[in-house]
């Protein structure tokens, strides 16, 4: 154990998986729930957008700043703001695609213009867990206690908005302001996590264990429970893959998370199976 701790890169490599494990654990649920999938998805991708902002104005050097991470959520903030405006009024999967495209592409062509900077799409797309540095660890750790002190704060009206957003508004819960804020912290957490997973792979992670949350569970508690399983279990699995057949931790996460999706589907079959056709009773002699 000595040895281990001696490599500070994997302990923060370690660090920042179960971070990440934990935080999209949390978020996962409400994301499925709410059918917010191409959502989380068009996030991922129009970071690419903030971060090619950051880039340019910037000209930081091969280790992001804290002012390229700043310019990335400002930027991917401003594309969630827009996605839940537009939401409003037009079909919600039309205002995704209509405003990550365009920021994708607007990310795209900046790149292109700054030469320098495509050598880094592929860091960018697929992220490095064993190039965590402190202060994306520090940004992690921050951003996944805020989204468990919100979680907490606002169990009850996540609760009555998650399965019934009609209800909740006439229940008095603010649906407005909880969609607001569950599409903040989203683009949060994909600007953080780019650096661990990249951003092909992050709204997988924002996905699959809250799909097999739901698929393991009825009860939201449970749900969230079981997501957060799901999301650990793959982070560690994934990395002990990674480490032992030497190939990239992100992907390996990634396809441990859609390992946990299979099972969960597995046994929801196989739980439904046995609900509709119980076990006949043996007969009375």
């Amino acid at each position: 154990m000595n040895s281990f701790l001696d490599y500070g890169f994997l302990v923060r490599a370690l660090l920042a998986g179960g971070l990440l494990a934990v935080l999209c654990g949390v978020l996962s649920p409400f994301i499925v729930l709410r059918r917010m999938a191409f959502a989380a998805d068009g996030l991922a991708h129009a970071s690419l957008g903030g971060l090619a902002v950051g880039l340019v104005l910037l000209r930081s050097g091969p280790l992001p700043t804290a002012a390229n991470y700043a310019i990335s959520f400002v930027f991917t903030c401003g594309v969630a703001l827009a996605i839940a405006y537009f939401a409003r009024r037009v079909q919600s999967d039309t205002a995704v695609g209509a405003c990550y495209v365009a920021a994708f592409a607007l990310g795209v062509t900046l790149l292109s213009l700054r030469q320098r900077g495509l050598g880094r799409l592929e860091h960018i797309f697929f992220g490095s867990i064993l190039a965590v540095q402190p202060l994306e660890l520090t940004l992690l750790a921050g951003l996944t206690l805020l989204t468990l002190a919100a979680c907490v704060g606002c169990w009850r009206w996540l609760g009555a908005w998650t399965f019934d957003e009609e209800l909740a508004r006439a229940e008095g819960v603010p649906v407005v302001a909880l969609r607001y804020a569950l599409m903040l912290l989203v683009a949060a957490t994909v600007i953080v996590a780019t650096r661990v997973v990249g951003v092909l792979l992050v709204a997988a992670l924002l996905v699959l264990p809250g799909a097999a949350g739901c698929l393991g569970a009825r009860r939201l508690s449970r749900i969230v429970l079981a997501s957060l399983a799901a999301a650990l279990v793959s982070a560690l699995s994934g990395m002990a893959a990674s480490n032992a057949a030497n190939i990239p931790p992100g992907p390996a996460i990634v396809l441990c998370a859609f390992g946990c999706f299979l099972v969960a589907f597995a046994w929801s079959r196989w739980r439904d199976r046995r609900a509709f056709h119980p076990p006949s009773l043996a007969p009375l002699h």
